[in-house]
């Protein structure tokens, strides 16, 4: 399964050049804790970075910086991580946890952001397979057990 597949393509994002005030003010009305820093450029939005809540807390609140003077590029995550749509779900999950991230921006083979992949997106895929196996393997055990009861 890919990652274009079950990535979340309702994503909140930001310009780069918006105040963190702003930034704060869209997340809090839009209920996310995380935000897509991106570059528009004629249409095609190119993720730049995260921000998220912790972000704010530690950067500007902490910090004690007036977040209407900063801008979006000022506090975005410095390393980004992106998936392509075409990631293997188990290889993008491995991704993730090697760079010790939640999320990542999803792109296009353009480098156009198309979504978001999250931990959580892959956990109730995963909790399904995972039921269908068991499912499998109880249905072999009781063919196993029916069998071995006729052969007695």
């Amino acid at each position: 399964m890919n990652v274009g597949e079950i990535c979340s393509r309702n994503f909140i994002y930001v310009l780069h050049q918006d105040s963190v005030l702003d930034v704060a003010r869209i997340m809090r009305e839009q209920h996310v804790g995380s935000v897509v820093v991106v570059d528009n450029n004629n249409g095609e939005m190119r993720p730049q970075g995260l921000i998220t809540d912790r972000d704010l807390v530690l950067e500007v609140l902490a910090a004690k910086i007036d977040p209407a003077v900063l801008k979006a590029e000022d506090i975005l995550t410095s390393e980004l991580i992106c998936v392509t749509e075409t990631h293997d779900v188990e290889e993008a999950l491995k991704y993730l946890r090697y760079y010790g991230v939640r999320r990542a921006p999803v792109v296009n083979v353009n480098g156009v952001l198309v979504g978001v992949f999250c931990i959580e997106d892959s956990l109730a895929i995963l909790s399904e397979e995972f039921s269908e196996q068991v499912k499998l393997l109880c249905n072999e055990l009781i063919n196993e057990n029916t069998e071995s009861k006729i052969m007695l």
